[in-house]
């Protein structure tokens, strides 16, 4: 019939990965926020930012991760929350001696702390050779 202590053993591996499994989502949905303040006095939640390589072979890019109170469906409202958040985060990829900006809005997720899903929308800003920086044009659908 087998080992007793091996199957206890078995028993005790198989329950210690489960309850690695959990602790490890419940505390990814805890993530380290930061709050911000934008020149308009606006509060964001800086959720997190570093530095992207591409597998295509473009520039890396320094991203930002920021939580929105915005629809990520709304592009208007959220391209002028965006327009104002450049400008500070610009500092950060010139000071890393990038030539790629990346600015991720992500929505309030929905769901609990076992599932939950959120939508984000992605702005990619590119220096341009005349030191000028350029928003990139969003993939055609």
């Amino acid at each position: 019939m087998g080992n007793p202590s091996r199957r206890l053993q078995k028993v005790m591996r198989a329950s210690a990965l489960i309850l690695l499994t959990f602790l490890v989502s419940c505390s990814s949905s805890a993530q380290a926020v930061k709050e911000a303040t934008l020149p308009s006095g606006k509060k964001i939640k800086i959720l997190g930012f570093g530095q992207m390589h591409f597998t295509n072979g473009s520039a890396p890019g320094l991203m930002v991760k920021y939580r929105t109170d915005l629809k990520v469906t709304d592009l208007v409202a959220l391209k002028q929350e965006v327009d104002e958040i450049w400008p500070i985060f610009k500092v950060n990829v010139e000071q890393a001696g990038l030539t790629v900006g990346i600015v991720s809005a992500n929505e309030i997720p929905q769901g609990n702390s076992f599932i939950s899903t959120n939508a984000a929308y992605t702005f990619v800003f590119r220096k341009q050779p005349d030191g000028s920086w350029k928003p990139e044009d969003p993939p055609a659908k």
